[in-house]
């Protein structure tokens, strides 16, 4: 029988999580289109660490298998295919400490003591939404120069 997934003793909670400031880093790092590179920053890839965490119910345990597919899917919104992938993000999840794997390796499951830092189950923020709102707002401009410039 495998333990359940834990969160070291005397670990700190992380910040709490900052939706203007997510949605202000989203709209940069997706203004010219898909995700097609790791970001330089680390705290853009924190925040895709914390964002990838919405993929996941809070509290449920997971098998390895469907946290891939879990990640694979969200990445799936908003990257070029074959520049992100899901099992380094999910290894950066992990080393992170966003994903708790049990001593079997068998579950896995989101971890509780980073849920401030995590975007509420309700925030509207999603890359995927984000990137095709992105896109919306640049057509909209070019229609407009465009019809300024006939």
């Amino acid at each position: 029988m495998s333990s359940s997934p834990t969160e070291p003793r005397g670990a700190r909670p992380s910040p709490r999580f900052d939706d203007a400031a997510a949605r202000a880093a989203l709209n940069r790092l997706l203004g010219k289109g898909p995700l097609d590179k790791w970001p330089k920053r680390r705290g853009d890839l924190d925040l895709l660490l914390a964002l990838a965490c919405s993929a996941f119910e809070r509290r449920r345990p997971y098998r390895e298998d469907e946290v891939n597919e879990r990640i694979a899917a969200w990445l799936a919104r908003f990257t070029v295919s074959g520049t992100l992938d899901h099992v380094t993000i999910r290894r950066l999840m992990i080393d992170a400490r966003w994903l708790l794997r049990d001593s079997a390796g068998a579950a896995y499951r989101l971890n509780p003591a980073k849920e401030e830092s995590m975007p509420p189950d309700e925030s509207p923020l999603d890359p995927g939404a984000v990137l095709i709102e992105l896109a919306q707002q640049r057509d909209r401009r070019r229609r407009e120069r465009d019809g300024a410039e006939s």
